[in-house]
């Protein structure tokens, strides 16, 4: 008999529950998306919140990571490197710099791209010319289903194609601070774990 596996997905704002939420439902996994109501979460918060996680005895725990604020903002990129390394190894730390929409981005690039962007404002409006209209707001995701339009208007495939090889060239040269997003180990670790979560 199989034994189910369970993950929380812990993001630091509204856009990454949502397309979690979505995701979530469109595909029908058990997976639990936290907290149960969109906030804006800082590093501490969401470092004691996997915890809680863990000690409910949670699988796997992911606590994704929108860097352009930490990038500006030394003391919290200490306090996020210090709690990362602390953490229990059941909580998995994914990062894109600068923002969860470059991740959505992602779907839509004809090719790689190794272009930097300092903020997530700087992503919106490449952004928006394949998702017009595309704005942060409660109303936007409400009335927009964020993974279903990226998976039929884009190519999921190929953002976790174009993931994996950012993330590796943001590992080779760190210096060059190029755009990236480790958003494709959330799709890894749930096809690995998908026969019990569904």
């Amino acid at each position: 008999m199989a034994v189910n596996k369970s993950i929380a997905i812990i993001g630091e704002g509204e856009t990454e529950w949502w397309y979690f939420d979505t995701l979530r439902i469109a595909c029908r996994y058990k997976f639990k998306v936290a907290p149960d109501f969109p906030q804006h979460s800082d590093i501490p918060h969401m470092a004691k919140l996997a915890e809680d996680y863990v000690k409910r005895e949670t699988d796997h725990v992911v606590c994704l990571v929108d860097m352009d604020r930490l990038l500006k903002v030394p003391a919290e990129m200490a306090t996020y490197q210090k709690l990362k390394k602390k953490s229990s190894r059941n909580v998995i730390w994914l990062e894109t710099n600068p923002c969860t929409e470059f991740w959505f981005l992602l779907h839509f690039l004809p090719q790689i791209s190794t272009k930097h962007y300092e903020t997530c404002e700087d992503v919106l409006p490449d952004l928006q010319r394949y998702m017009p209209g595309y704005e942060k707001t409660a109303r936007y995701f409400r009335k927009n289903n964020l993974y279903k339009y990226l998976t039929e208007n884009g190519d999921l495939q190929r953002a976790i194609s174009y993931a994996k090889e950012l993330s590796r060239l943001s590992e080779v040269s760190p210096e060059d601070k190029i755009a990236y997003s480790q958003m494709h180990k959330v799709f890894e670790l749930i096809a690995s774990m998908e026969g019990s979560m569904r």
